[in-house]
């Protein structure tokens, strides 16, 4: 029996893609809370400057309260990032640009201007935009949009006292997307071959059945494998037990860039792993980890927890930062093949992606 050759054609490999799908990328993303910097990062009496999106935003504690601008000055555009924290003319704390000595207060409103001849009042127009801001799981969060999506999604073994949580962790950024990142952490099948005898097992390649679907703000996919026996999954004590161990893995996607994953063993050990992005620029990414277990509860243990989350993560740079393009093609542009049913929770992500206006579709 003969078949048809499929015709061949030349997928032209780019690193970067159009400005069109840059701005699409960023203005879908605009509308999420992001992590940005940890609480404790944010220097006391002094202004921080950061980019989120592409955009340049200065963060600052006025009055206890932590506020979030635009990072530049209306009068002559030099980063407020730059200047000082002080008392205002009404006493309360301002941003004060380096330049001039231009003064604003907590939304934004210029509030001094040392240059004004008496009797004139400060222009309506001297303001900048500000943006709004949480502080939640020792993370400081802003949306550039004033009605956000989605809520910061829920790390609830932070706060639960069966849980022995590990320390905030701060990665390098990857030259990725936010995206690519979650992807990284969500997909399973690639555990045998950058993983193995970490999470993986070459001699356990067949895809698990996924269970995928959305609840809420989350997508949501849950599978059991055989995973080499670590940390994560149980402490033997030196007792003989098989090399491999069942592992139910149950995987809730903040779309579109938090991602939380429970494993659960065979013997009820659960270890739950939360990673949130930051996307700096649509080809740059931070990202903060932190992990949470309901056995060996010792602090004095947390190294080794970490030891191993360090390993993963230095296995999963290159792969990810590999990807091309940086910015997840739509499905009709056929640059990716993904495979059903191996990668059904990748491709339920993407979809979401795609109707959340994150990625450009025609």
């Amino acid at each position: 029996m003969s078949t048809k050759p499929v015709e061949r054609r030349r997928i032209r490999p780019f690193d970067a893609p159009s400005n069109e799908e840059i701005e699409q990328y960023y203005s879908g993303m605009s509308r999420f809370w992001h992590p940005v910097l940890p609480v404790a990062s944010l220097p006391a009496g002094q202004p921080y400057g950061l980019e989120l999106l592409g955009e340049k935003i200065v963060l600052a504690r006025l009055d206890g309260k932590v506020v979030a601008m635009q990072d530049l000055c209306r009068h002559f555009q030099a980063q407020l990032s730059l200047g000082e924290i002080m008392a205002g003319p009404d006493g309360q704390q301002c941003l004060m640009c380096k330049y001039h000595g231009w003064q604003y207060d907590s939304t934004g409103q210029c509030v001094g201007i040392p240059q004004l001849l008496p009797g004139r009042e400060i222009p309506a127009e001297a303001w900048v935009p500000t943006y709004l801001v949480q502080e939640r799981y020792d993370l400081i969060w802003v949306c550039l949009d004033e009605h956000p999506t989605f809520d910061i999604p829920e790390f609830p073994e932070l706060s639960d006292p069966a849980f022995r949580p590990g320390p905030l962790r701060v990665y390098e950024p990857w030259s990725s997307s936010a995206p690519r990142a979650i992807m990284g952490a969500l997909d399973d099948t690639h555990f045998p071959w950058v993983h193995e005898h970490t999470l993986g097992d070459r001699s356990q390649v067949a895809a698990p059945d996924h269970k995928v679907w959305r609840e809420g703000r989350y997508l949501m996919s849950q599978y059991s494998i055989l995973q080499p026996r670590n940390v994560t999954i149980s402490q033997t004590d030196g007792k003989a037990e098989p090399a491999l161990d069942t592992v139910t893995y149950t995987n809730f996607v903040g779309v579109p860039n938090v991602i939380r994953l429970l494993k659960d063993s065979s013997d009820g050990k659960r270890y739950a792993i939360w990673l949130a992005t930051y996307p700096i620029r649509y080809n740059l990414t931070q990202t903060f980890w932190r992990v949470a277990r309901n056995y060996d509860l010792d602090p004095a243990h947390d190294q080794v927890y970490e030891d191993f989350e360090d390993i993963v993560r230095a296995q999963d740079k290159p792969v990810v930062e590999s990807q091309r393009p940086w910015l997840l093609p739509p499905f009709w542009t056929h640059l990716e093949m993904p495979l059903r049913p191996a990668d059904l929770p990748l491709i339920e992500y993407q979809r979401w992606l795609e109707e959340l206006e994150i990625m450009l579709t025609v």
